[in-house]
């Protein structure tokens, strides 16, 4: 039997209700790998059938499993007929139920930021770093808790990490335009209603850095050394619903041309696309005139829609590189980096046949 022919896995959701467990909703629906069996939220969505909640998201609701929400606090012991969890958890909470749920042997894919940085939890962006999620083939245990990464670091790092690779790195500056919807859906409504909304985004800029040394870091058996490069991060809310801008400027350890440089850019592909993962976008980043899409494909429908990076102005001069980056958030940068970073793992053997 082929990767490809898995048997369906069963799946529960942390979240109801929010932007990004509705993208998750959204994305599993349809998923020839998974059947989401059941849904834990709040007590304000617990008790409800899941497809009579507001739907919060652009798109027209999919049809959705016919499910009843669950209280989120019974899951740990009422863990039921599925073997992978999903979570779209704020980070308190996940601190209490992520790692007891994959003590209990379930598989845990997270997008919250709780255990980001824990030396016995890999970050992984499934088409970046995908070594780094290999450390958990030498576990006893049966569950873990894997992790994807702040939204805003995607389209950043995802275009480095060829010249990270190739030519070598000697800094890196990132500015940021964030999204209203990286704050989640009452910032969103918020912006809505009055038109108002934060600029600063009080600690994104340490939890970007940390993340991007450890992606771009070498793994090792008893957690990631960082990578050795200077990273210096500013970033700002912009009054944009959806998708995260970067400016990017970084020196490379050698001169080159631009056409190499592009070369090595536009080549760039890693396990996600060599397994032809049901989210994997062929490319996982493109070179564009026009940085913002006009419009997406339906995610219900299309698993590879809002996964691909969209790179515009690439400037090369002797050692210098700048360039632009957009990057769906609450897809690429959460819901749907996460589905496939629970892709790679199935892929790679890591659940067992």
């Amino acid at each position: 039997m082929s990767r490809h022919d898995m048997r369906v896995r069963k799946v529960a959701l942390l979240g109801a209700s929010g932007l990004v467990a509705q993208r998750f909703q959204q994305r599993l629906c349809n998923h020839p790998w998974f059947e989401l069996v059941a849904v834990y939220g709040s007590p304000r969505t617990a008790g409800r059938k899941l497809a009579d909640l507001p739907w919060h998201l652009p798109e027209t609701r999919p049809n959705l499993p016919s499910v009843i929400v669950e209280s989120m606090d019974s899951i740990l012991t009422d863990v039921k007929d599925f073997e992978i969890v999903f979570s779209a958890l704020p980070s308190e909470i996940a601190r209490e139920l992520e790692k007891p749920l994959a003590a209990q042997g379930c598989y845990v894919f997270s997008n919250a930021s709780t255990h980001r940085m824990d030396d016995d939890v890999p970050l992984v962006i499934a088409d970046l770093n995908p070594h780094h999620l290999l450390s958990l083939r030498n576990r006893t245990e049966t569950g873990f808790v894997a992790c994807s990464t702040n939204c805003t670091i995607v389209p950043a790092a995802l275009p480095l990490k060829p010249l990270w690779d190739f030519i070598g790195l000697d800094d890196v500056k990132i500015s940021t335009e964030q999204s209203l919807s990286g704050g989640g859906i009452e910032l969103l409504k918020t912006f809505q209603k009055t038109g108002e909304y934060p600029i600063d985004i009080p600690g994104e800029a340490e939890k970007m850095q940390e993340e991007c040394l450890s992606l771009l870091g070498r793994a090792q058996s008893e957690g990631v050394r960082l990578a050795n490069l200077p990273v210096d991060i500013s970033v700002k809310r912009v009054s944009r619903e959806y998708g995260h801008i970067v400016k990017v400027t970084a020196t490379l350890h050698f001169e080159k041309e631009k056409e190499e440089v592009i070369e090595w850019m536009q080549n760039y592909r890693s396990r996600a696309q060599a397994l032809k993962l049901p989210s994997a976008p062929q490319y996982p980043f493109v070179f564009v005139e026009q940085l913002i899409p006009e419009s997406l494909p339906n995610p219900a429908i299309d698993l590879k829609a809002g996964m691909v990076v969209r790179v515009s102005n690439v400037v090369v001069s002797g050692t210098s590189i700048t360039f632009n980056a957009w990057s769906e958030n609450t897809i690429r940068g959460a819901a749907g980096g996460t589905v496939l970073l629970a892709e790679l793992a199935i892929a790679e053997g890591l659940l067992g046949e």
